[in-house]
């Protein structure tokens, strides 16, 4: 019995000293997260139709500007009577002259809804941003918790052996053989499923960083160490002025009053200017000059300034309630991330530690014969455990860090 106990116990360290893994790293491609943030910035589908979208508004709000062209007019006119030949001919150009105050402020409606767009880019850069972060986080969870399970399954793979053996020479019983078996069966699951949800993580991953790649997964090349600063709700809600959504929301309202303006000057008719030259078969010609004036009887614009003003006040509301959405987002984001962060600093790193030290002190009692076959397996089960929660720790207080960044519109590293 103490042949196979030392058996056990050998076969036990190599497996523990080992980093363990069922990854397929052919298959992966391994970044750093700023290499992945920067192939996003490339690469990334979504990010090409954000900036596609803002910059097929600043286009329209360009063409909006433009002035009107002048008209080209050409008439030749042939007349006859009694055998009497007659003709005239007129060349001219015709130019809308629309008012000045009404130009300034179609300028100003081009400029701001540009503005509003840049703004809105800028948010969208960020919340995918932050997706790749997440994602990139997750993945490096979905890898450690996979290498954990198979550290674990190999623990209880090696016991259950072991107690083959012992059960054989009648040193335990039926039911901790039994046991042993249905915990080893148990194992395989939970690595086989650790394993796709690894493996769903890196494609996640590639999907956001490399579309377009052959390479199927993209995993993390480094760990989540450490702790991020410390970042104070009160802190958090002075960047709320600098969110780019609410900067878009407020662009958005400016343009809103810049139409009204547009819209109060619509009752007041655009004269066309009219200058020609024309030339008759009896000799005469000279230059012929027109003015065309519409008069507002029927149509003065009524409707199109209501709708302005009702648009106006609409982007009013729609500015203040983004505000207070983005009020509660900041709060609830600074909450969960200062909550998670205390959590870690907590608890994490001493998770670590004393799973280790179970583990260890299991091993070593088991081998002294004071740890039946049954207490190893709750220990290598409590080493999970405890090993599962401070990685599930680390990953939310990281997501929650960056998301707490998205929140105030900046990237990490960025200054107040």
């Amino acid at each position: 019995m103490r042949v196979i106990r030392g058996a056990a116990i050998l076969v036990l360290g190599s497996v523990l000293a080992s980093p363990g893994g069922a990854l397929c790293q052919s298959e992966v491609r391994r970044v750093t997260l700023d290499e992945a943030l920067a192939a996003f910035a490339q690469n990334s589908l979504a990010l090409r139709i954000a900036r596609s979208e803002a910059d097929e508004t600043t286009g329209i709000a360009r063409q909006y500007q433009s002035y009107a062209n002048p008209a080209f007019s050409l008439v030749r006119e042939d007349l006859g009577h009694a055998g009497e030949a007659y003709w005239e001919t007129t060349a001219g150009v015709s130019q809308r002259v629309e008012w000045p105050g009404r130009t300034t402020a179609r300028g100003r409606v081009a400029a701001l809804t540009i503005e509003a767009a840049s703004a809105r880019f800028r948010a969208d850069s960020l919340r995918l941003a932050f997706a790749v972060r997440e994602a990139y986080v997750r993945a490096w969870l979905a890898e450690e918790t996979e290498q954990t399970e198979v550290r674990v399954a190999a623990v209880i793979r090696v016991v259950a052996e072991a107690a083959q053996a012992r059960l054989a020479e009648g040193d335990i019983s039926a039911y901790e053989a039994r046991r042993l078996r249905l915990e080893r069966v148990r194992a395989r699951q939970e690595v086989a499923e650790a394993g796709l949800e690894a493996r769903a993580a890196r494609r996640m991953l590639a999907a956001l960083v490399a579309p377009e790649d052959a390479v199927r997964e993209v995993g993390p090349s480094e760990g989540m160490a450490g702790l991020p600063p410390v970042v104070t709700t009160e802190v958090a809600l002075e960047a709320l002025s600098q969110r780019p959504d609410l900067e878009a929301a407020a662009r958005d309202l400016d343009v809103a009053r810049a139409l009204s303006e547009v819209a109060a000057t619509g009752w007041v008719p655009d004269p066309t200017l009219g200058f020609g030259y024309k030339d008759q078969a009896d000799g005469f010609s000279g230059a012929a000059l027109s003015v065309s004036l519409p008069l507002p009887v029927f149509n003065q614009g009524a409707g199109t300034r209501h709708g302005a003003a009702a648009r106006a006040s609409a982007a009013t509301s729609r500015l203040d309630l983004r505000r207070k959405h983005a009020e509660i987002d900041l709060v609830s984001a600074s909450d969960r991330y200062n909550s998670a962060r205390a959590r870690l600093l907590a608890a994490g790193d001493d998770l670590l530690a004393d799973g280790d030290a179970l583990l260890a002190a299991a091993r070593a009692a088991y081998a002294e014969g004071e740890m039946t076959l049954v207490e190893l397996l709750d220990a290598a089960s409590a080493f999970r455990d405890a090993r599962v929660t401070a990685l599930s720790l680390r990953n939310a207080t990281w997501v929650a860090y960056y998301n707490l960044l998205r929140a105030m519109g900046r990237t990490p590293g960025e200054s107040r």
